[in-house]
């Protein structure tokens, strides 16, 4: 497992690095990536880091939550990676930036630890080891060195599951409230929690009538903790509801409106991003088909719930960071690579992607 884990982030992170480097020194600069400006010194190989959502992370670690009625605010970020962040930072001297990159290169070590564990479990070592490397370099896999919530998110959610299939429900339970302490998406995580509970009990009601049920509602709980601190400190449980809305325009639509609404945005607007996540989006639609042939049932759940929930919000956009931690996928696609050739034109493919999308990102450009 280590060596697995160990080449799978060094490989995959040193082509990360030296990807942003060069996007960050000869792509012409667009800084409307960073918005917000940096307020703590950090030199140019951590500062590069910084873009886009990292602006929202940063003001909670720095100066807290804060309610704008109406528009963007970042009570829509939820609290588990930026308050992280502020604790090491605290220790670190107030340097956030270098405490959040910390973290996530840490979590990333450790989800991919668990994920090897849990697929080892289920379909072998060859298939663990090939869904380590490629969920690493996956296109998008950048955010698991920047200062977002991806590395912990992945780390939480996997480490559920893993619990969960062992049968260790107090374990799967405190990995799903972080999981949702982290991003509301972790509480999709208590559809396959709640199979794997009722399966291993036949799915008898009075098997599964016992204490250990209570521990699956620790899966909520993160997303509760969160609506009581913005209930106690802005009067408003769902800020971060109405915050998506009124500042991103995120509201349940029906699907159909995800497609409709994005394609205007490719061909009237030309915001080119629009391919990238149709592309995340039907690779995810096709992984979600194949999960229930290929996969169990649990597995299959989870791919579903995470390609309908964000879709259900009007937009398929940032479906390609949404994707990269959606493991089951990387598993379906590393069972498809048993065959040599195959393998290395996947991994080709995506450290070519990974290259480019990296580069532009530290150029200051959307990506996801």
């Amino acid at each position: 497992m280590l060596n697995s884990v160990g080449r799978s982030f060094t490989v995959s992170r040193a082509l990360v690095f030296l990807s942003a480097v060069l996007g960050f020194f000869l792509i012409p600069a667009f800084r409307e990536g960073a918005s917000v400006p940096l307020s703590e010194h950090a030199p140019w190989f951590l500062s590069m880091w910084y873009q886009w959502d990292a602006n929202w992370y940063m003001s909670i670690a720095q100066h807290g939550y804060q309610w704008v009625s109406g528009d963007q605010s970042n009570v829509a970020f939820f609290p588990l990676y930026p308050w992280a962040a502020k604790a090491v930072g605290l220790l670190l001297g107030r340097r956030y930036l270098l405490s959040g990159l910390l973290l996530s290169a840490g979590f990333l070590v450790a989800g991919l630890a668990f994920l090897y564990r849990l697929v080892r479990m289920d379909f072998g070592q060859d298939v663990a080891r090939r869904t380590v490397w490629l969920v690493s370099i996956f296109p998008t896999a950048f955010f698991f060195s920047s200062f977002y919530t991806e590395s912990l998110f992945l780390l939480t959610s996997v480490a559920c599951f893993y619990y969960g299939r062992r049968g260790r429900w107090a374990a799967a339970g405190a990995f799903g409230l972080l999981a949702s302490l982290t991003r509301i998406a972790g509480l999709l995580l208590i559809v396959p929690l709640a199979y794997e509970y009722l399966s291993k009990r036949s799915f008898s009601p009075l098997k599964s009538l016992r204490p250990a049920l209570l521990w699956l509602t620790l899966v909520p709980g993160g997303l509760a903790v969160y609506m009581g601190y913005l209930y106690f400190g802005f009067g408003r449980p769902f800020a971060f509801a109405e915050s998506q809305s009124a500042g991103w325009g995120h509201a349940m639509t029906p699907l159909l409106s995800s497609f409709t609404g994005d394609f205007h945005h490719l061909f009237a607007q030309s915001e080119w991003w629009v391919i990238w996540d149709v592309a995340a989006t039907l690779l995810m639609a096709v992984c979600a088909v194949l999960a229930f042939k290929k996969l169990p049932a649990s597995y299959a759940l989870y791919t579903l719930a995470s390609l309908l929930f964000p879709l259900a919000g009007g937009t398929m956009k940032s479906m390609s960071r949404y994707a990269l931690v959606v493991f089951p996928v990387f598993v379906l696609l590393a069972m498809l690579a048993g065959r040599r050739r195959l393998y290395w034109v996947m991994s080709a493919l995506s450290l070519g992607l990974l290259a480019v999308s990296t580069a532009v990102f530290a150029s200051g450009r959307w990506i996801a």
